[in-house]
Formats: structure tokens, sequence, C-alpha cells
């Protein structure tokens, strides 16, 4: 294992030292994973916020120290033990430079081992992406040329509204940088003794402020040149040699943010660099602490999806990103609510996208009971329970979990639908692709369809799945659409919405429809405006028989509401999650591609949600239950649950267990071709049915 490791960082050494970044061609594909993570996770803290830090932003309590010290002290690391808590969250490191902040974590240090002897895992904050240039330019004169510039020469800020201009962004293509960092992850690892290692503010400015100094000016050049071959940038570009192709440049008459549909090939290809070397510099760090030991844990903080273009404004790309993580945080501001306009907003998809990668998504839930749900039923796992003194319902739902983890433990979600996020679809055109993904995925999450989300690379093997769905996914390569075809033909189901399939990968129209022989599409060659305005009113679904598979294509998805008026950056935020006008199309659609053969039915109100996890080796399914609207103590009652069981199996009982139960309930059940029945009398906020057999 050792050994493994060994080999795979110096590999990557050997890669990036003293070049630019490169489109992934490493050997390791996949981050080595911490086996204490597989029990799950019940985080608390504990502040990461160092004394320093808070003394240079200002604004703090006269007895902030007093404070800094409790957090640190053990009375808080016996309390968070004693009320269920596993690992604790403390500060190490924010920006300051080493030689600053050395004293506190030094302190950080101490506290650790006391946290280590009360038998508590240890997850230490890293600060990704700040230099407090103030005091680092003292330490490291170097660091100067170490910041992130504007096309201008200024210095990009990582900024919290108007009084922390002390904040420099680093450039991740510069090697120094990326070394000193290193030093702060051996301190963690060697001297902390870390269990944990947190990345915080995981993420680049949106443009215009995007970073053009001369590491990353080369570092973009050099991707062109080892991405392409000479032919190929000719195809690109209309030219071969790219010595003189600079980032892109903005002015007052042309505002990034109001660019929703890129199709210069430069600013595409500086997007996927941008996402690229955030991926390569993560990669370098995970891999270098699992060097030093193999059982630390990597964890970020990018958010998850918000309907926001990751891509464009931030640099980031969760599929490359994922791989070299076992968790990550998510702020975003999506409450788990049913609200009175009809929207269930949920942080579900970005649960999804956790599990996709077999990652736990951290978030804040305390103090919030359907979110606590949530996460039990998506996360199967709690994450971040929150800091001392825990509240009274989490310590119930702390409990409730420990007290039935091995229903949680190693489970797999059950889904045969797959919902593609293409990166180049969302990427250069996220109003559209974004907003039809964000509505198919509200009307499977409201119909209560299990699926999980799939993207560009999963193409390649989509036999675990029955469905595969294309949102509005115009971005297609002939490969991908091969790879579709073959699905299909071999008896998939294809659902295909709007443009999917208009475009290739580089966002160039198609002479004919890309998914021509599949579905019935509108003609590639006519105008886009007049594409874009026949899409506006949605027909009928067509459906048609090929080979051994079903299409099924939808002219549009249509939002029930209306539309803001002008988003930056067409960020499709939760005003536009709720189910659409013809939702009842899409449903009735996925139905008959998969044959009527979806692993769980759920009855139920718009309010309820569901997810099915199988567990394999203990012979069980559990379908897990949330109540959104639980928060006006509104009970659901009478839910009629069908599962279809693996073939051959024979059931031998169906429980309800849930933290509003004194204990579980026994439910009676039929079973009829493969299909066990049951009725779960009541759900309050949370419950898991299990089906053993």
């Amino acid at each position: 294992m050792w050994r493994l490791h060994v080999w795979a960082v110096s590999g990557l050494l050997a890669m990036v030292a003293g070049c630019g970044h490169a489109p992934p061609r490493q050997e390791v594909t996949s981050l080595p994973r911490a086996r204490w993570l597989e029990n799950g996770l019940i985080d608390a803290g504990g502040s990461h916020e160092p004394d320093l830090f808070l003394v240079r932003r200002g604004g703090q309590r006269v007895d902030r120290e007093r404070n800094a010290e409790r957090y640190r002290g053990e009375e808080v690391i016996r309390r968070l033990k004693e009320q269920g808590v596993e690992v604790f969250h403390t500060s190490l490191y924010k920006g300051f430079g080493m030689a600053a902040e050395m004293p506190e974590m030094e302190a950080t240090r101490r506290v650790a081992a006391l946290a280590h002897r009360h038998g508590l895992k240890v997850d230490t904050y890293i600060q990704w992406n700040t230099m407090m240039y103030e005091t680092f330019f003292a330490e490291e004169p170097r660091a100067q040329e170490w910041i992130q510039r504007d096309a201008a020469g200024k210095p990009i800020l990582l900024t919290y509204g108007y009084q922390q201009s002390y904040r420099y962004r680093p450039c991740f293509a510069n090697r120094e940088y990326l070394e000193y960092l290193k030093r702060i992850v051996r301190y963690a690892v060697e001297e902390v003794k870390t269990d944990f290692i947190h990345f915080d503010n995981f993420d680049l400015n949106p443009e215009p402020d995007s970073c053009h100094d001369r590491a990353c000016v080369r570092g973009f050049r050099d991707f062109l040149r080892r991405k392409y071959t000479p032919a190929q940038r000719r195809e690109r570009f209309g030219f071969e040699n790219v010595a003189y192709v600079n980032p892109p440049q903005w002015n007052a008459q042309n505002d990034p943010a109001r660019m929703e549909i890129v199709f210069d090939p430069a600013i595409q290809e500086w997007i996927d660099y941008r996402c690229q070397m955030m991926a390569d510099a993560l990669r370098e760090m995970a891999l270098y602490a699992k060097l030093l030991n193999p059982e630390v844990a990597i964890e970020i903080n990018p958010h998850g999806i918000n309907g926001a273009n990751r891509a464009w404004m931030a640099g980031l790309d969760h599929a490359r990103l994922l791989k070299w993580t076992e968790s990550f945080w998510t702020e975003e501001e999506n409450l788990p609510e049913y609200l009175e306009d009809g929207r269930l907003i949920s942080k579900i998809r970005s649960y999804k996208l956790a599990r996709k990668f077999r990652n736990i998504l951290l978030t804040y839930i305390s103090g919030r009971p359907v979110a606590m749900a949530e996460a039990l039923a998506f996360n199967q796992t709690l994450g971040f329970v929150g800091s001392d003194p825990l509240s009274p319902e989490m310590r119930k739902y702390i409990s409730f979990y420990r007290a039935w983890r091995g229903h949680y433990q190693g489970s797999r979600d059950l889904a045969t639908v797959a919902v593609l996020r293409s990166f180049p679809s969302i990427a250069y055109h996220n109003a559209r692709a974004q907003l039809s993904a964000i509505q198919v995925e509200q009307a499977l999450i409201q119909a209560r369809i299990p699926f999980e989300l799939v993207f560009d690379e999963d193409l390649e093997d989509l036999t675990r799945y029955k469905v595969l769905i294309l949102p509005d996914s115009e971005c297609l390569s002939d490969g991908q659409l091969e790879r579709i075809r073959r699905f299909v033909e071999d008896g998939g189901g294809l659902l295909a919405t709007g443009l999917a399939g208009a475009y290739d990968h580089w966002r160039r129209l198609r002479r004919e429809p890309g998914l021509k022989g599949l579905v019935e599409s509108l003609p590639a060659a006519r105008a886009y405006e007049e594409r874009v305005q026949a899409l506006e009113t949605a027909g009928e679904v067509a459906r048609r028989e090929v080979g051994r598979g079903r299409t099924a294509y939808l002219p549009a998805i249509q939002f029930d509401g209306e539309k803001p008026g002008p988003l930056r950056y067409f960020a499709i935020g939760n005003i536009f999650w709720r189910l659409p006008r013809n939702a009842a199309q899409i449903v009735d659609s996925i139905r008959w591609l998969a044959r009527d053969e979806l692993p769980v039915l759920v009855s139920g109100p718009l309010f309820l949600a569901a997810n099915p996890v199988i567990q394999a080796d203990h012979h069980r399914i559990l379908v897990h239950l949330v109540n959104y609207n639980a928060g006006r103590g509104s009970p659901v009652r009478a839910v009629e649950v069908a599962c279809r069981l693996p073939a051959e199996a024979q059931v031998k009982e169906v429980r309800l267990i849930s933290p509003d139960l004194s204990a579980p309930l026994e439910l009676k059940f039929t079973r009829r071709d493969g299909v066990v029945s049951f009725t779960a009398p009541e759900v309050k906020v949370y419950a898991f049915a299990v089906v053993s057999w």
C-alpha cells in the first residue's frame, strides 16, 4: 500500500515539475481512501478561526481570547465526546504565513493530542486560497511573485465584503506556492498528526477577476500545446502556434457576467484550463498527504450543485475534483423545506454528487431536523453536526444514527435512472443546460424516482442503468453519441430534451442532429434563434423503439413560473426549483422507457422525498423517507411502498425505523412477481423501511 502511494506521488511530481498544467495523463485515477471514513462521519468543533485573524479582521469582542481558549479546552472536547461526536474540528493555518501563525499552530498540535487521548479523530482547517500579504511577504519576500494578478497586473483579492483587502489569492500554476503549501500539509500530518485535512475557500474568482500572471499565461499556452496536436490546434483555432494566445480580457462594454453563451474557442479552453489547474493542484496535495499517511482524509470546500456555472465562474469541475477527495463542504443556502409556492428546496443534488464520487457531504444541519433527516437519507451519515453546545435535537439524531449505524454503512444507492450533467453543455450555456438539468431532477425528486448523476466520462459504461436522460445536453462528441446509440440498441432507454446533441463538444452546430435515428428532433440546420423560439412551446413526447431499446424526445421542459430578470452569470438559483409544467410527461416517459421496472415506487405528497439503498451483504433494501413539510407539523400518513427485490430473494420481514418511534415497527407486506408491497403508517420527519430477505 505504502509503495503504491510513493509511486503515485513521485509520478505526479515528475509530470508537473517545472511546467504548466496538462490534461490528465496520470497512472493513478482516484484517491486511496482512509479506511476509518467507511464508518461514516460525525464532525463538530471547535472554531477554525485563529486569534490572529480575529484581531486583523476587527469587530470582535474584547474577550475573544477567552472564547478561543474555550473552544480548545478539554471540557469542550470531553462534552462533544459524551454527546457522540467522533471527529473534532479545529483551526491550523489561515494564510498569514507559517512564521506568523506558528504559536497558534503549536496550540493546535497540543489540542490535537488532547482530542486523540479522548478517542476523537482530528479535523484541521487549512486555508487553500489566501495569502494575508502583510505578514506573508515579510516571511517570504518571493511570495510577491506567487499571487494572482489580473490583466492590469493588480493583485486579485479573496474578499468578504469591503474590509478584507489584505487577502491576496495565490496562483496555483506557481510551483513555489504549491511547495509552500506542502510544508503546511507536512506539518499537519507529521506534527499535528491530523486525521482529516479541510482545505477552505476552494475556488477561483469569476471573470473579469482571473489570473493573468506569467505562470498562468505560460501554463495556459503549455496546456494547449499538450492537449492538442498541431492539426487539432488548426481545427480548434485556425492556426497551430499558440505561443501568443492570452487569457480572455474584458471591458465595461463587454461584461462577462452578461455572456449567456460561450462560443469563443480560447474562452472555452481557458475555462477548461482553470478547472484542470485546480484539479491538478488538489491532486498533488492530496497524494502528498497520502504519501505521509494513507489514513489522512482529504476534504475541500467548493460548494455543491447550486445552479451556478461553477466551471465558468470559479474554475471548478466537480467531476475532476472529487476523485481526489473523500469529503467536501457545501455552504449553499438551500435550506431543506417545502415552500408555500410549491417549491421543494433541498440539497439532494449535492448529496447525490457526493455519493457519485464516494464522498461524504458536509453542510450546516444543526438546528434543522429536516436537514438532519436529509443528511441521513441521502448522505447515509450526518457529516458536520455543529459546534459546542449541540442542540437537544442534534443529540437525538446523533444517538439515533449511532444506534442504527450498521443500516447505513456500505450501502449503495439503488437507482437505474441516470441524469447526464454534460460539462461543455453547462459550462458553455448554463442558462439552458443547467436549467433543464435542474428541472428534470426536480421532477424526479418530487416523483420519488431514484436517480444518479452521471458525467461525461461515465458514458463509457452505462450498463448499470435502464434509462439515460439528456436534459438539453447540447454539446456531445461523436464518441459520446456513438456510446449513447450503443446503449439504446442494447436495450437501454433514452430521454432527450430540447437541443440535446445539436452541437459537438466544442459547441459547433452539427449539420445533422447528433441523435438522428434515435429520437425525433428538430433539424440541426435551422438558425439557432428559430430553434430556441420553437422550443419555448413544448410539444408531445415522441416515442420510438430502437433496436432492443426505447427512446423518447421532449421538445422542451417548461418552466412553471415567471423567469426573473437578468441574472449575473445566468445562475439557476432555487427560484427555478419548481416542478416543470410538463413534469407528468417527463415522469411518464421515464416509466415507459424503464418498462415499468423501477426499483422502488413510493406514494405520497409532493413534499415527501425517498431514497432507496441496498446493502447486498446484509440482504436488505432500505427505503429512506423525508417529510420536507415537517416544519409545519404536517406528518405524511399511509405511505405505500412497492420494492423490487433481487431474483430468488425470499422476504423475511419489513420494519419501519425512525427517531420519532420508540421502537421499530413491524409492517405487514405482500409479495407478487418479485415486488414487495407495504404501507408505512406515518412519517413525521424521517423514517426508513428495512426490507430483509
